[in-house]
C-alpha cells in the first residue's frame, strides 16, 4: 500500500515537472531565427516561419496535431491575441459539416485552410504547377554566378523596361516612385524590381530568369539583413514585389509569400516614422493657417505628403493581402490619413484621382477589418452579433455607391476606378463568408441531409439565404467587371486581384453543385459568365506561371467537374494521367481531340474528363432543401475524387503552349 501510494506521489511529481521545450525545426535550426508553432491543431504541423515560407517543416512528420476543442473558445479564459498573429477559426465541426471538408489532404497536399478562404484558393491555384514536368526549352538553364543589371541589360533596354513598368504599372501604385536619375552606373534595387515585373512583356525567357534571380537575391538580402536597408527605396521595392512576381522561373514554383514582403515593408516605413507623414503635414498646414509657405516648408510639405501616399498605400496593400487568409495586417490608418485621401466634395481640377483611390481602398479595408473583427464567441448575444455585421454591410453599400458612377463620369484613370468595383464586391463576399462561417460553428452538429439555416435566427429572422444571395451578387457582379474593363490593362493587375476572380468563381461554380443537389438550378448567365472569365484569363496570361494563368487553371478543372456531373465514376482505382490522356481515353479519341484542337487554344472544357460522385446524391433526393453556405457544399457525401487534380494537372500542359508564351 505504501509503495502504491509513493509510486502515485512520484507519478503526480513528474506530471508537474515543466515539459521540456520542444528543438526548433531543422530549417529555424539551420537559418538561425526564432521558430514558434501558432498553431498545433493544423495538420501537418508547421512552424510559423516554414507555413509563411511555405518551406518544408521538420515538425511535420515529428509532431501530431493537437485534436480541436469541440467548443468555441471561451472570451473569459481565453488568451488574448498577439496583434500580429494568424487568426484561426475553430475547427468545432463534424468533418462532414465543414466547408470543402471533400478537398482532402491526400488530393490537395497539406496545409489547405478553408476558414482563410483567399489563402486556400492561393495554395489550390498552385496546386497544378507543382506536377508539370518542364521542357529544357521552356525553362532555360540559368548560368551559375551572380549578376548585375548593367550584365543583364544594354542602357536602352533598361530605360525601355522603365518606361514600360512607368506606363502599365505605376498607376496601381498611386505613389511616385522614387527613382534616381537614369544612369547605368546606377544599380538600385527599385530599377531591379520595376525591370523584372516590366521584363514579363519581353520575348526572352533567359533575360526574365536572370532579372528574376537579381530580384530574389536582392530581396532575401533585405528581409534578412532589413537595418541597413531601411530607405524609401527598399519599401516600394518590397511593396512592389508584393503585388507582382516576376516571372521567368519554373512555373512549378510557388513563389514567395505577398504577406512576408509587405510585412517587411510596414515594418521599416514604420521604422522610419513613414506612418507619421500625414499627421506631419496636417500640423505643418494648420501652423501656416492658409498663409504662403516659405519654398523651404513647401518642399518639405510636398515630401510630407508623398510619403503618407506611400504609407497609405502599404496599409492597403498590406490588407488586400491579409484579408481571407486569416493574418491580422500589422499596419493600421489614421484619421489624418483618411483625411488627407477624402472623397471631394465638388470635382474640379484640384483633385487628385490617386488620393481618391487611395481614399476608397482604405475606406473599402478598413470595413473588411471591422467585419472580420466581428467574431461569433461562446456566449455572446447573437442578435448583437449580427447588428454588427449589417452596420459594416451596409457602410459598404455606401461605398460601392460612391464608386459605382466614377468610371463613367470621370475623364481620366476610368479603368483603375472599375477595379475599386472589385475590391468593393470581394470586400462583400469575404465579410459575409466569414459570418456564414461563425453562423454556422455557432449551430453545432446538425444530422446529414438536414438544414442549419431554421437553427440561426438573429432577431427571429432566418438570414443565411439573404446573405447566400448577396454572395452570389457580388462574385457576379466582380466577375462581369473583369470582362468589361480593357484586357490589355488587365493583364497588368496586382497578382491577388486574380486570386479574388478565382474565388467569385469557384464559389459561383459551388452554388451550382448545391442547387444541383437540390433538384434546382441557378437561373442567368454564370455557365457564359465563367466560360468568358476563363477564356479572358488565358488570353491575358504573360506567361507560364502568372496568376491569371493559374486562376484560370483552378476555375477551368472546377467548371470541367460541373460539366461532368452526371458521369459515372470508374470502378477500378483512378490511374494517373499519362501522356495518352486522363480517364484511359482511347487512341482514336485522343487522335479526335488532337485534330480538333489548336495547339494555340485551351481545349474544350468537355474534354475533361473529370468523373463525378453524385451518385448517392441525385438531384431532388435532399429534403427542404436550401441555398446552403457558398463554396461547393457543406458536408462530404460528394467527395472531390483524385481525377479532378490529375486532369486539372495534366489540363494545365495544354495550356503551357498558349499565344505568348516561350516555344
Amino acid at each position: 500500500m505504501k509503495r502504491s501510494r509513493e509510486s502515485k506521489d512520484d507519478s503526480t511529481r513528474a506530471g508537474t515537472k515543466k515539459a521540456k521545450s520542444i528543438q526548433a525545426c531543422a530549417t529555424c535550426r539551420r537559418n538561425k531565427t526564432r521558430c514558434e508553432i501558432l498553431d498545433p491543431s493544423k495538420s501537418p504541423v508547421r512552424c510559423h516561419r516554414c507555413q509563411v515560407l511555405s518551406l518544408q517543416c521538420s515538425y511535420e512528420d515529428t509532431i501530431l496535431p493537437t485534436p480541436s476543442t469541440s467548443q468555441l473558445p471561451d472570451p473569459e479564459h481565453e488568451k488574448p491575441t498577439p496583434f500580429n498573429a494568424i487568426v484561426a477559426y475553430p475547427a468545432s465541426l463534424p468533418p462532414t459539416d465543414r466547408i470543402w471538408s471533400f478537398v482532402t489532404d491526400e488530393h490537395t497536399g497539406p496545409g489547405i485552410d478553408w476558414s482563410a478562404p483567399m489563402l486556400a484558393i492561393q495554395q489550390l491555384s498552385k496546386l497544378p504547377f507543382a506536377r508539370l514536368n518542364v521542357a529544357p526549352e521552356i525553362s532555360p538553364t540559368l548560368p551559375p554566378g551572380d549578376y548585375t543589371l548593367s550584365m543583364i541589360l544594354s542602357d536602352d533596354q533598361r530605360r525601355h523596361l522603365l518606361d514600360l513598368f512607368d506606363e502599365r504599372y505605376t498607376p496601381w501604385l498611386n505613389f511616385r516612385p522614387t527613382r534616381n536619375q537614369f544612369s547605368s552606373s546606377n544599380e538600385s534595387l527599385l530599377d531591379v524590381v520595376c525591370c523584372a515585373i516590366a521584363s514579363r512583356h519581353s520575348e526572352s525567357a533567359l533575360v526574365q530568369m536572370q532579372l528574376q534571380k537579381l530580384t530574389e537575391d536582392s530581396i532575401a538580402k533585405m528581409i534578412f539583413n532589413p537595418r541597413p536597408s531601411e530607405s524609401v527605396e527598399a519599401i516600394q521595392a518590397l511593396l512592389i514585389m508584393s503585388l507582382w512576381s516576376s516571372l521567368g522561373g519554373p512555373p512549378e514554383t510557388e513563389g514567395r509569400d505577398g504577406r512576408l514582403l509587405i510585412a517587411s515593408a510596414v515594418s521599416m516605413a514604420m521604422n522610419l516614422r513613414l506612418n507619421l507623414s500625414s499627421l506631419k503635414a496636417s500640423e505643418l498646414k494648420k501652423h501656416y493657417g492658409g498663409r504662403p509657405m516659405s519654398a523651404e516648408d513647401a518642399e518639405a510639405l510636398e515630401q510630407m505628403v508623398e510619403n503618407a501616399r506611400l504609407w497609405i498605400a502599404l496599409t492597403n496593400t498590406e490588407s488586400m493581402l491579409c484579408i481571407g487568409t486569416g493574418r491580422v495586417p500589422l499596419s493600421r490608418r489614421t484619421p489624418e490619413d483618411l483625411l488627407l485621401t477624402e472623397y471631394p466634395k465638388v470635382f474640379d481640377e484640384t483633385v487628385h484621382y490617386g488620393d481618391m483611390r487611395l481614399g476608397l481602398t482604405a475606406s473599402i479595408f478598413d470595413l473588411v477589418e471591422e467585419g472580420l473583427s466581428n467574431r461569433l464567441r461562446s456566449g455572446m448575444d447573437v442578435d448583437s452579433w449580427y447588428d454588427g455585421i449589417m452596420v459594416v454591410v451596409e457602410k459598404l453599400k455606401r461605398v460601392k455607391r460612391l464608386i459605382a458612377p466614377l468610371p463613367y463620369v470621370l475623364e481620366r484613370d476610368q479603368f483603375y476606378f472599375h477595379m475599386l468595383q472589385i475590391y468593393e464586391a470581394m470586400a462583400q463576399t469575404i465579410v459575409l463568408y466569414h459570418a456564414l462561417y461563425d453562423a454556422r460553428v455557432s449551430v453545432g452538429h446538425i444530422p446529414l441531409g438536414e438544414s442549419w439555416h431554421p437553427y440561426f435566427k438573429p432577431h427571429g429572422t432566418e438570414v443565411v439565404g439573404e446573405w447566400g444571395r448577396d454572395m452570389i451578387h457580388a462574385a457576379e457582379a466582380l466577375l462581369v467587371t473583369v470582362l468589361a474593363v480593357d484586357s490589355n490593362l488587365l493583364s497588368t493587375a496586382p497578382d491577388n486581384i486574380f486570386t479574388m476572380v478565382a474565388l467569385a468563381s469557384s464559389y459561383l461554380v459551388g452554388v451550382k453543385f448545391l442547387m444541383f443537389r437540390g433538384g434546382t438550378h441557378l437561373l442567368g448567365g454564370s455557365d457564359l459568365l465563367l466560360e468568358r472569365t476563363v477564356s479572358l484569363l488565358t488570353r491575358i496570361s504573360c506567361g507560364p506561371g502568372h496568376a491569371p494563368q493559374r486562376a484560370a487553371f483552378l476555375t477551368r478543372g472546377m467548371i470541367a467537374k460541373w460539366e461532368n456531373r452526371f458521369k459515372k465514376p470508374p470502378s477500378a482505382s483512378y490511374p494517373t494521367p499519362t501522356s495518352e490522356g486522363a480517364g484511359g481515353s482511347s487512341s482514336g479519341e485522343q487522335d479526335r481531340r488532337s485534330a480538333d484542337s489548336s495547339p494555340a487554344t485551351m481545349p474544350p472544357i468537355s474534354d475533361l474528363t473529370v468523373p463525378s460522385m453524385f451518385s448517392a446524391a441525385p438531384p431532388g433526393t435532399l429534403a427542404n432543401f436550401e441555398l446552403d453556405i457558398g463554396m461547393f457544399m457543406s458536408d462530404s457525401s460528394v467527395p472531390f475524387d483524385p481525377n479532378f487534380w490529375n486532369n486539372l494537372a495534366q489540363s494545365s500542359s495544354h495550356m503551357m503552349h498558349g499565344p505568348g508564351y516561350p516555344q
